[in-house]
């Protein structure tokens, strides 16, 4: 790629930040830049699956999952293939991601493409760049752009920011991706947690929430479960979006 094709490819990736920052483009249209997939829904409801949570020491996060629904469920986020089976983290961000997909559908982060002109193979063309949106909207303080970008991906912020800080204190962690049939035995899985980045973790300052994500079929499904049951509203912390529901 020449200089001023790179330096070319730079600016255009620039002016496109500028203009998804500046309020007065398209604020209405809850459209993130190249994101023009329609996207899958999650659905937040599938009676007879249960999750029980608890914390068995200081530094694990235990659930147990019944599935009575007569679905079969691979548990692997929305599209099976995060390699992720259930997330430990607070209660309130495990309720937060299944109000999140009880209002907005399943899309993986969004891409811009910036294409390729002449014969590439012939030495004469330039390749095409992709540049995600995703790691470069995260460089920015949170709150300050998402809003722009429509509710969904404010929701994200919020959730992503959350888990964060409670990443911070020693409070999450994750387990493999596992299947669980309709009618077999209860599954258990212990979640160890990370460490904290200062000082001890303070478990009593858990209320300890798990959140999966699981298909069967082309249907996904998302599932939470919390050790002191759903957490109240509150005036802090609510995830910034509409009316909530299931699917």
């Amino acid at each position: 790629m020449t200089l001023a094709r790179r330096a070319t490819l730079i600016a255009a990736a620039a002016m496109a930040i500028a203009a998804v920052a500046a309020p007065t483009t398209a604020l209405a249209q809850n459209v993130i830049p190249g994101d023009l997939a329609a996207g899958k829904t999650v659905i937040t409801w599938l009676p007879g699956v249960d999750i029980a949570v608890t914390q068995p020491d200081s530094a694990s996060v235990r659930f147990v999952m019944t599935n009575n629904s007569g679905r079969n469920l691979t548990c692997n986020g929305p599209a099976n293939d995060s390699g992720i089976g259930a997330t430990a983290t607070t209660a309130r961000v495990a309720q937060a991601a299944v109000q999140y997909y009880a209002n907005f559908p399943y899309k993986p982060d969004p891409k811009d493409s910036f294409g390729s002109t002449g014969n590439v193979g012939a030495g004469d063309g330039d390749l095409t760049v992709d540049i995600g949106w995703a790691p470069i909207l995260g460089f920015l303080p949170t709150g300050s752009i998402a809003p722009f970008l429509g509710d969904s991906y404010a929701a994200r912020d919020w959730i992503s920011s959350q888990h964060y800080k409670a990443t911070m204190k020693g409070q999450t962690g994750t387990t493999a991706n596992f299947s669980l049939n309709s009618g077999a035995a209860p599954l258990t899985r212990t979640i160890n947690l990370g460490p904290p980045s200062n000082g001890v973790r303070d478990m009593n300052k858990l209320d300890a929430g798990v959140y999966l994500v699981c298909t069967s079929g082309d249907d996904a499904f998302a599932f939470a479960g919390y050790e002191n049951g759903p957490p109240s509203p509150t005036n802090e912390g609510t995830l910034p979006i509409g009316s909530t529901g299931n699917r």
